[in-house]
């Protein structure tokens, strides 16, 4: 399978995506084949609409740790921190925001057995940060529209270099 980042203002970024029913060989290459493309995109990152799929998968390397998940859905938040974020699909763009400091995740790994994962600070804004995009929720959703107007600029840029 061949991919490629979808950049803002990408319709299929702001598309929910669609839950994973079974597990089996083609969803295992689909999450070896986006965290193999996240790598060498230099992200930390990747939720399956950034690369044209509406399937609940995000794969995610930080801090010598690989998680390739499937329909994973965050159960509990606690505490706030504020850190910059950037996104493969904004290239360019670094926004101040505000997220959960500690989540708990449900999802399924990529053999299809349930899995609970506890994570704090970097981590747990990864995870975020992923699971919204398979909601359909970017990082300039989760801003105020003074900090946006501040990124149209970049935006624009990033506009134009799809046409």
């Amino acid at each position: 399978m061949k991919f490629k980042i979808h950049t803002w203002p990408d319709k299929l970024l702001k598309t929910p995506c669609k839950e994973v029913k079974e597990v089996n060989q083609e969803i295992r290459k689909t999450l070896d084949g986006m965290y193999s493309y996240m790598r060498i995109s230099d992200g930390v990152g990747l939720a399956a609409n950034q690369v044209g799929l509406t399937l609940k998968l995000i794969v995610i390397e930080w801090a010598d740790r690989v998680l390739k998940l499937v329909n994973p859905t965050i159960i509990k938040k606690e505490g706030s921190l504020e850190s910059l974020e950037g996104c493969l699909s904004f290239p360019g763009v670094e926004l101040s925001i505000k997220r959960s400091k500690k989540v708990s995740v449900d999802a399924l790994d990529r053999e299809g057995k349930r899995l609970k994962i506890r994570a704090e600070g970097i981590l747990a804004v990864i995870l975020q940060h992923e699971i919204d995009h398979l909601s359909g929720i970017t990082l300039i959703d989760r801003v105020s529209l003074l900090k946006r107007a501040l990124v149209v600029p970049k935006l624009n840029a990033i506009k134009k270099k799809k046409i």
